[in-house]
């Protein structure tokens, strides 16, 4: 992928782009199957003070040796652990699909050790959390139906689908992402203290009105909605077109941000928001 890692020292994580003194963070989490890559062309694209960095889950690109994980908490709290160091600027997140599911995992968990909630969550194509996935029990399908299965998504490239020696790095891969959705169980929080921006395509199957509303119940601050054309893949169909939103979002934070998170990156206390 473009840019350069700059913390060599924890594998979850990609800057991809930004300034040396950024003014606001960005943390960008990619969907089921997919890698940090998936967010290479975003840098250049985003305003002037704002860094981006990518999570990249095991088993993937430089971490393709890692094991694959499908255990949210174990995910959550790993990646909680990378980006808290990172925590002294404001901060904004967005996750595509399971993206999303585990950025809201991440972000409950840090702010169960006390520190600073993200000036904006991104939701992308996906249900809110409290609503099971629809297509759950895919994942253990055979091999043959499963890869049926992926092909009605429409996002796949069929080259991928059919060579049996890309199969064997992207199947396992996918099968994981999948269960970490499957199997997330939801535990019932206080709503977050910060606004939420959710992303959905018009004929996208894998979410409803129901479960887009449902985001509203995840924060005490504002909940807006912006709608796409196309299906669960609408993010790399119309990736213009959701940048342009996302820089909309990232540009109104600038302008209310100086740089530093006015609380800093604190460890945790007794007096920590408990979930």
């Amino acid at each position: 992928m473009t840019g350069t890692r700059e913390y060599p020292d924890d594998p979850w994580l990609v800057r991809i782009g930004g300034d040396a003194e950024p003014r606001l963070r960005l943390f960008c989490l990619h969907h089921a199957g997919a890698s940090a890559s998936l967010f290479r062309s975003w840098a250049e694209a985003l305003p002037a003070g704002v860094e981006l960095t990518a999570i990249q889950l095991p088993g993937r690109e430089f971490r393709l040796g890692d094991p694959l994980l499908t255990d949210m908490k174990e995910i959550a709290s790993s990646i909680a652990d990378a980006v808290s160091p990172l925590l002294d600027r404001p901060y904004a997140v967005f996750g595509n699909s399971m993206g999303i599911l585990i950025g809201y995992n991440v972000v409950t968990e840090l702010r169960a050790r006390g520190f600073p909630l993200p000036r904006l969550m991104i939701a992308s194509g996906r249900n809110a959390p409290q609503f099971k996935w629809v297509d759950r029990g895919m994942e253990k399908l055979p091999d043959a139906e499963f890869i049926d299965a992926v092909r009605e998504y429409n996002g796949t490239p069929e080259a991928l689908l059919r060579d049996p020696d890309l199969q064997e790095l992207w199947l396992p891969r996918l099968r994981a992402d999948l269960t970490i959705t499957a199997q997330y169980e939801y535990v019932d929080r206080a709503p977050l203290a910060c606004p939420i921006v959710v992303l959905s395509a018009e004929n996208d199957h894998l979410v409803s009105a129901e479960g887009l509303d449902g985001w509203r119940d995840q924060t005490t601050e504002e909940t807006r909605f912006f709608r796409f054309p196309g299906d669960h893949f609408f993010l790399q169909v119309h990736h213009e077109r959701v940048l342009g939103v996302v820089n909309a979002e990232l540009g109104h934070l600038l302008e209310k941000t100086g740089g530093h998170n006015e609380h800093g990156a604190r460890r945790p206390t007794d007096s920590a928001h408990a979930d």
